[in-house]
């Protein structure tokens, strides 16, 4: 498995190592399917951080393409011929649990499982890095569950690592740290990252980035 998950999206001083981590030479060799339907739940003059993490991902020079889930409501075939076309695919920030909802109602959470076992570089903003790991138990002071149609605890278990991102945002720090030791005394395993940190998963090998 290669997972890059960040608080945010990936930034200047990141990119190397994510170029890295999927092996290609330059950021315009890398096709990146963006996905940002953990937004759905915000109204539209609330998404400029949506939009500040889009850019940020775009101004690398990435192939990006947008992929909105809610277009391939049973479009399975359809979903996964474009997820496979993917070097990396990114799931941005927003609610985590609608996020992962969502994810099951498409059958992209089994695709993505799939394409990133197969080698395709799984990465995550905020919500996106929280889905990518064991759980989403203990995120309900930051994320509300009442959002999602169906709430789903389980994460898609990409690493048995529970990312707590923001720990050093000003609006979202102490829940965090209440969050994470949640999570610790039940007996997970966690990695806490600030908003300019990453973890960065290759294998068995796993670092935060800076």
């Amino acid at each position: 498995m290669k997972l890059f998950l960040s608080s945010l999206a990936i930034s200047p001083s990141q990119l190397s190592s994510f170029v890295e981590l999927t092996g290609k030479e330059k950021p315009s060799d890398i096709r990146l399917a963006l996905i940002e339907n953990a937004a759905d739940t915000y109204v539209e003059e609330k998404k400029g951080w949506m939009y500040e993490n889009r850019d940020a991902i775009t101004s690398h020079g990435f192939q990006v393409e947008l992929i909105d889930l809610k277009e391939y409501t049973n479009k399975k075939e359809q979903l996964l011929a474009e997820l496979e076309k993917a070097d990396a695919i990114w799931l941005g920030g927003g609610n985590t649990y609608y996020l992962r909802w969502i994810l099951r109602e498409t059958g992209a959470d089994e695709m993505i499982k799939r394409l990133v076992s197969d080698g395709k570089i799984y990465g995550g903003g905020s919500a996106g890095a929280i889905v990518g790991g064991p759980t989403l138990k203990y995120f309900e002071p930051v994320d509300d569950p009442a959002k999602a149609p169906e709430v789903i605890y389980d994460g898609l278990v990409l690493t048995d690592i529970a990312v707590v991102p923001h720990w050093d945002n000003v609006k979202y720090g102490e829940d965090m740290a209440e969050i994470e030791r949640n999570l610790q005394n039940a007996g997970f395993k966690t990695e806490h990252i600030t908003d300019d940190q990453a973890v960065i998963v290759n294998g068995g090998n796993h670092d935060i980035f800076p």
